[in-house]
């Protein structure tokens, strides 16, 4: 059994291809929408490595009310043909409220759905959901929902 997690990470590093280039998106949206709701602006990296489909990514975002995030976790791009592509993605990291939105913990988690269009440039413009919580691992877990729209680079 003890060997079990020993093989699984060295299936994942021999798996282990070039996705193509990584990128930079950058994003503004809006950050507990289905409450008080608060400007937010979002940077994110997506490496250019692919673990079977999934590609590592860390990235933040700043609520208005100075909350911040930051995170890492990885997406698994799904491409309908060569404009268009739907990526999910499950992250985990470090939320400090300061004078925003209190999540109940430190630990949050943060999964995103974002619809992407490849611009003749190579860019891409998408819009994205999310929701941050902590899973239920406090007692007070109000979660949030994100919105937004984004701007990606390759490079």
């Amino acid at each position: 059994m003890k060997l079990i997690p020993i093989v699984l990470i060295a299936g994942l590093i021999a798996t282990q291809t070039s996705a193509g280039a990584a990128d930079l998106t950058m994003a503004l949206g809006a950050f507990d929408v289905s409450k008080s709701g608060t400007g937010m602006g979002q940077a994110e990296y997506r490496f250019s490595s692919d673990w079977s489909g999934f590609r590592p990514q860390a990235g933040f975002f700043i609520t208005e009310e100075s909350g911040a995030y930051f995170y890492g976790g990885a997406g698994y791009p799904i491409a309908f043909n060569v404009q268009w592509s739907l990526t999910p993605s499950v992250s985990a990291g470090y939320y400090h409220n300061s004078a925003g939105k209190d999540l109940g913990y430190d630990l949050e988690f943060y999964s995103q759905l974002r619809l992407e269009y490849r611009l003749a440039t190579g860019s891409r413009v998408g819009l994205g959901m999310g929701h941050i919580s902590n899973a239920g691992i406090k007692d007070i877990n109000p979660g949030a929902e994100i919105v937004y729209l984004s701007y990606s680079i390759a490079y």
